[in-house]
């Protein structure tokens, strides 16, 4: 076994890490430490990201994003774990799994989004795994995944591809988008009033902490924009990837649960006008997502594989049912594409 040392990232030289950066986190890395307080909520000491170090290099680092979870009517306090990477010189030499053990320590709960590479340790290390989130996506425009057609056809084709959903939404008001740096304060106040889960499954609790840390004080926060109808909010994130012209539904909520699917259905409405090429969400709620299938089609619902993990043997065993009220907003899921702009 290798002689590894786990450090927080706050212990590291940040020239060191902005050079780890660099060469595991490519699209992203200039973000990440221009923002590195805000991306791993730096203000929460106990639970950090952490780093693996090899003779004096950092060889693994392991994003740890601190949140909190509800069960049984107590909050546990839990972590995502995000940007998880390991040179691959050191892949396969006990790097990975040492630092998801590390991991472990600094939280209740432990909960990780999965690519292949990560989901093998995971595995071996008995996580919970489930896949009972779903990616929400519709392409807008199918000329952009489709570049051979012509431009000429872009309207025609875009009018044809989505006719059903712009019948269906025909008859239902406008709504215009407001900003959300502009009207912080007033969303900030309707939020701590909207309707909470009273779920007696594991929920994530968003407190007005938490709302201030991913939304108020979100690095992009100008391009957030939020739709309000008949007390329903959603909080959506306009990028453009790749040039690629995207619509991000990360956060909705209510006071009024009644207008939920048509509040998606206005928004959906407003990005085909406005000329987006893609819309995209996620969530676990089934019921939800099959009421919202003219939005998003089943052959473009992509299950998000989670991995879980808890030391309490009681939550250990709920955790095969997931987290019943993930959001886009809960993670990094947003973020992937952030540095692509």
């Amino acid at each position: 076994m290798l002689n590894y040392i786990i450090k927080k990232i706050t212990q590291v030289d940040r020239r060191d890490l902005e050079d780890f950066y660099k060469l595991v986190f490519k699209n992203k890395y200039k973000s990440l430490i221009q923002n590195l307080e805000w991306w791993y909520r730096l203000n929460n000491t106990k639970c950090e990201p952490i780093v693996l170090i090899l003779n004096n290099k950092i060889i693994g680092h392991l994003g740890l994003l601190p949140t909190k979870i509800k069960f049984n009517g107590k909050i546990k306090n839990a972590s995502w774990y995000i940007d998880f990477a390991v040179l691959p010189e050191f892949q396969g030499k006990g790097a990975g799994s040492t630092l998801v053990k590390a991991g472990t320590n600094l939280s209740d709960i432990q909960l990780a989004f999965c690519n292949q590479a990560a989901l093998k340790v995971y595995k071996k290390l008995n996580w919970k795994i489930n896949y009972l989130t779903q990616r929400l996506a519709r392409p807008i425009n199918p000329i952009k995944w489709v570049p051979l057609l012509k431009k000429t056809n872009l309207k025609i084709l875009k009018k044809i591809y989505n006719f059903s959903l712009i019948k269906k939404t025909k008859e239902l008001s406008f709504v215009e988008p407001i900003n959300f740096t502009q009207n912080m304060k007033a969303i900030e106040k309707n939020f701590s009033n909207r309707k909470n889960d009273v779920s007696n499954n594991l929920i994530f609790v968003r407190d007005s902490s938490w709302f201030e840390w991913r939304f108020s004080k979100f690095p992009y926060r100008e391009n957030l924009r939020v739709f309000q109808y008949k007390d329903n909010y959603l909080i959506t994130h306009f990028q453009n990837s790749k040039g690629i012209k995207r619509f991000h539904v990360l956060f909705h909520f209510y006071l009024n649960e009644s207008y939920e699917v048509e509040m998606y259905y206005l928004a959906t409405k407003w990005a085909i006008e406005n000329n987006f090429d893609l819309i995209w969400s996620c969530s676990a709620n089934k019921n939800l997502t099959n009421k919202l299938r003219s939005i998003f089609p089943k052959i473009f619902h992509k299950p998000i594989i989670i991995a879980s993990n808890s030391g309490e043997e009681t939550i250990y065993k709920k955790l095969e049912l997931g987290v019943q009220n993930i959001q886009a907003a809960d993670s990094d899921m947003d973020t992937f594409f952030l540095g692509d702009n």
